[in-house]
């Protein structure tokens, strides 16, 4: 069993008024939300980990920018980041991998599962989302979906700390 994660249910946040839209205020309150439980729970990540992370993120931001150029999206290369974005994007892959430790600990309290009926309406939405068949989608995240499993997992946890806090007015 991994993390003790406290105080994640019942966590106070205010409604953001002057959103531009209510999916974009119900955004801004999830994270609202688990930036109190961040803050709630002190978790040490080496800092050797945090580099990692950080030296992934910008290669992935180095690939994307890269194909949006050929793409013809942008005109423009993306250097490897300066050290004053990597400070950013340290900052960055500090607070994801903290999340999620937070999300793991809290699917594991929960005991949360998914179930194979869960993940193929999932794979079913992404085959209409995308306008392709299920049998391709299975062929890209493997015959028993288990690449799903952890993004379902995932969505649980946030639901549940969603739907179990306080939204003042």
């Amino acid at each position: 069993m991994g993390i003790v994660v406290k105080h994640y249910k019942g966590v106070e946040v205010t409604r953001i008024k002057n959103a531009v839209s209510e999916k974009k205020a119900e955004m801004l309150i999830r994270e609202a939300i688990l930036d109190k439980i961040l803050d709630a729970n002190d978790i040490d990540i080496p800092q050797n980990v945090i580099d990692e992370e950080a030296s992934q993120m910008a290669m992935e931001k180095q690939h994307q920018m890269k194909y949006e150029s050929l793409a013809g999206n942008c005109d423009f290369d993306y250097l490897y980041p300066q050290e004053e974005d990597m400070n950013e994007l340290k900052e960055e892959a500090c607070k994801c991998l903290k999340t999620e430790i937070i999300l793991r600990g809290i699917i594991d309290a929960e005991r949360f599962e998914v179930t194979m009926d869960e993940l193929e309406t999932a794979a079913q939405d992404i085959a209409d989302r995308e306008k392709i068949t299920l049998e391709m989608v299975k062929d890209f995240l493997g015959e028993n979906l288990e690449a799903l499993r952890n993004d379902l997992l995932i969505r649980k946890a946030l639901d549940f700390i969603y739907d179990n806090a306080v939204i003042q007015m």
